[in-house]
């Protein structure tokens, strides 16, 4: 079980979202959360419908519209060491043991013991790559992550591709 609570949070947009690299939390709130990376104009993301490449523009007016409780994770570009376009071209969807995490640890060159979005956050934090955190429709109080497991993702994955 893993759970990561912010420092802080700031309740508005950060500035030049198409121009920074972020970590996208979608359904902060939900167990489990759903994530993808952007890096100026383009978002990437795997869902299990798919490998997504679409505008990170488009993903925020598509947070707005729907009133999606998203967290954005500013991170130096530097965290992105492989061409997110390459690592995520190689995966259809998530779906068994693959997980909308692992191309995001490929990219920024983690994977292997990043298990869990709360492992990527501890680490992003202990060494100082939380360059801001900024959240958008989140209810009253809010504060992290909530705590699940790896069975809770999968179980997901498997509900949402109609296996379970």
């Amino acid at each position: 079980m893993s759970k990561f609570d912010f420092q802080s949070i700031s309740r508005e947009l950060p500035e030049q979202v198409l121009q920074k690299t972020f970590i996208w939390i979608w359904n902060a709130d939900k167990i489990p959360p759903h994530i993808g990376i952007s890096s100026g104009k383009d978002y990437y993301s795997l869902t299990y419908r798919k490998s997504e490449h679409l505008l990170s523009a488009s993903m925020l007016r598509k947070a707005k519209r729907a009133a999606i409780p998203l967290v954005l994770v500013e991170i130096p570009q530097t965290m992105i060491c492989l061409e997110p376009e390459t690592v995520f071209s190689k995966y259809d969807r998530a779906n068994g043991e693959l997980t909308c995490l692992k191309p995001i640890s490929e990219v920024m060159q983690l994977a292997g013991w990043i298990n869990q979005l709360a492992d990527l956050l501890i680490y992003l934090e202990s060494e100082g790559l939380m360059l801001s955190v900024s959240g958008l429709n989140l209810p009253e109080g809010y504060r992290g992550i909530a705590a699940y497991s790896m069975e809770d993702i999968l179980g997901r994955i498997r509900s949402l591709n109609g296996e379970a």
